[in-house]
């Protein structure tokens, strides 16, 4: 009997260890076991490939990113951040802390950079996406005796948004890869006036300005209506010639150079170039921007709709040409090395 008794309990406390070895398995054979344990893991990958070149340059070219995850509900549940030079590694991913389940993930990169922009402080369970918004900083200013909201050096910004849904594996060890494609907002112009006249022109005399209503933007990246006009200001602006080529040393091409950045550019929006005089406020050229802008597309065949070229391209070089008078001479314009001509333009002054 001791015998017996001896070897049943023995067995008895096998029993659950067996069960569980069991249970474990069976994971491997049958498939439609809910309850078999898995590690999965989710990862962003950002991309930003929507520019001229069509090539990624994410890892060259974004220091920062911070990401937000919204619920079915629209609820923000995760908010995180990176910056520095994990980013530069081509095989970057964020990891995302969330469970099975449909989310909206949007992403704003560049924001560590700077101060130009603001985005509002969100509270994870409380905020909800409506609430994500990202406002351009400006600051009150006279301009010809006018009070403006002017915008200086805006450092480079990105937007990104995808719809996801995150899966439940039943791999034992899986991992789940979202791609969230970025979208840059920022634009650098560089405006020339060239004048061909003896003597240097004074950059000092010229007032560079672009005029916008796009100081806010949603999560979807859409311009927030109703925030104000504003205007834009060289950040940088110098003067200086150089010899014409194949003329003789004395024939000198005279530039005032003045470089601006803007935010995103649409293309049914009324943005507008103005140089003027700055001690007169007496206008040298004003132009309706995105119609030369379209110009500039269309001369140089870029086969796409204008406001993919807008968020494509994020330079232009413009250059004016003026007489001796400093008076604009609107028989062409150079944008981007390409020559739009007086029949291609209906100059607006």
């Amino acid at each position: 009997m001791n015998l017996l008794y001896s070897i049943y309990h023995h067995v008895g406390r096998l029993l659950p260890t067996v069960a569980a070895l069991l249970s474990l398995a069976s994971c491997h054979t049958v498939w439609d076991d809910d309850d078999c344990p898995v590690d999965i893991e989710y990862r962003v990958k950002f991309k930003y490939d929507y520019n001229m070149l069509f090539t990624d340059a994410f890892a060259t070219q974004v220091q920062s990113v911070t990401l937000y995850a919204f619920d079915e509900q629209g609820k923000l549940v995760l908010q995180q951040s990176e910056q520095g030079e994990a980013l530069s590694r081509s095989d970057y991913t964020m990891k995302l802390d969330l469970t099975p389940g449909n989310y909206r993930l949007v992403a704003w990169a560049g924001l560590a950079e700077g101060d130009a922009f603001e985005v509002p402080v969100m509270d994870e369970g409380v905020s909800v996406q409506e609430d994500l918004t990202c406002r351009i900083n400006r600051y009150q200013r006279t301009l010809h005796g006018e009070e403006i909201d002017s915008v200086g050096y805006l450092h480079s910004l990105w937007h990104g948004m995808a719809d996801t849904q995150l899966q439940q594996s039943r791999a034992e060890v899986n991992t789940q890869l979202v791609t969230v494609p970025l979208m840059k907002n920022t634009n650098t112009f560089r405006i020339i006036l060239q004048q061909m006249a003896e003597g240097q022109m004074d950059a000092s005399a010229f007032e560079f300005a672009i005029t916008d209503e796009n100081g806010m933007m949603t999560h979807e990246n859409r311009v927030v209506e109703g925030d104000g006009v504003l205007t834009y200001m060289p950040y940088h602006q110098v003067q200086g010639s150089t010899v014409v080529e194949g003329e003789a040393s004395e024939e000198q091409l005279n530039m005032v150079v003045a470089e601006l950045t803007t935010g995103r550019l649409m293309a049914d929006a009324g943005t507008r170039l103005t140089v003027s005089n700055r001690e007169t406020g007496e206008t040298v050229l004003s132009i309706p921007l995105i119609d030369y802008l379209e110009l500039c597309k269309t001369v140089a065949n870029y086969d796409m709709p204008l406001q993919e070229y807008l968020d494509r391209e994020d330079t232009y070089n413009m250059t004016f040409f003026l007489d001796s008078d400093n008076a604009w001479i609107n028989t062409q314009i150079i944008i981007n090395d390409w020559i739009v001509r007086y029949n291609d333009i209906t100059p607006d002054l």
